[in-house]
């Protein structure tokens, strides 16, 4: 079924995407305030498709995640204020930790952190994102695993192989407003992604985003509920799957003037896969 405020063909928007001359050059950009984002990145025009009409398309959650890069599925949190830093630890975790070995078929999972984005941010770094990025590079990949282990207290084995997650929860109200809206892993081209530095909050952390093709597909989940969470991949090291899922937010260009802002909670999650 067509969502009722969309055609077919998705809803029209206008996105942040790194400039395209990035590609070419030998350094990368640095972004992390408003002003070195727009310094780096021009506005492009893309249609966001509903991807609810397509889940369970690719088979499981497990085959969601492994081929397109994300899924939804439902959770319940099990408490109300998402501002009690000390309640998310401790109550919220353990079920995103939950989630993620079931739907990403992991044998375990750890939050490494969260974050909260309302109307009313502190500042650039949890603001709603506007453009459009990953979260970490596949470079790191067993640096930022092994690192969480340790400071867990966690030896890594030998035949772990890591991946990386997100998770994405609105709270309080349904997400009508600035939903997160990203790329197809299937559409995204390997040389279309590059390096950049987020440098936010005396930060110089390599990541990575894309440039700009227009044959990027981008999908969303309209008004999602406080029980919906979207799962997707930020890194993964085994062969033969979906290895970034870039994001960012948008404007759906004919929400009600009378929507509530969107609140939302995200988690950054370290899956383990055990091999022979």
């Amino acid at each position: 079924m067509t969502h009722p405020r969309q055609a077919s063909d998705g809803v029209a928007a206008r996105v942040r995407y790194i400039n395209a001359d990035w590609r070419e050059r030998a350094d990368s950009p640095r972004i992390g305030s408003r002003e070195s984002r727009r310094a780096n990145t021009s506005m492009q025009d893309v249609r966001v498709h509903d991807a609810r009409p397509e889940l369970g398309a690719l088979g499981t959650a497990v085959e969601e995640l492994d081929r397109a890069g994300f899924t939804l599925t439902g959770l319940t949190p099990s408490l109300r204020d998402f501002r009690d830093e000390a309640g998310v630890a401790r109550d919220y975790y353990p079920q995103v930790e939950a989630t993620v070995e079931r739907v990403g078929g992991a044998h375990r999972a750890l939050v490494r952190n969260h974050l909260i984005r309302t109307e009313t941010p502190v500042d650039f770094n949890d603001g709603y994102a506007r453009f459009v990025h990953c979260d970490y590079n596949i470079r790191r990949l067993n640096e930022m695993s092994e690192a969480l282990l340790v400071e867990r207290g966690i030896e890594p084995q030998k035949n772990w192989i890591y991946a990386w997650y997100n998770t994405w929860q609105p709270f309080d109200h349904p997400a009508v407003m600035n939903p997160l809206a990203f790329i197809d892993w299937r559409s995204l081209p390997a040389e279309d992604v590059i390096d950049y530095y987020y440098t936010g909050r005396n930060r110089d952390s390599l990541v990575a985003a894309p440039v700009y093709n227009p044959a990027h597909r981008w999908c969303y989940f309209p008004d999602m509920a406080t029980d919906e969470i979207i799962v997707f991949k930020q890194l993964d090291g085994r062969p033969d799957r979906a290895v970034y899922c870039p994001h960012t937010s948008f404007d759906v260009p004919d929400a009600p003037a009378d929507a509530p802002p969107r609140r939302s909670i995200e988690c950054r999650v370290l899956a383990i896969y055990e091999t022979n």
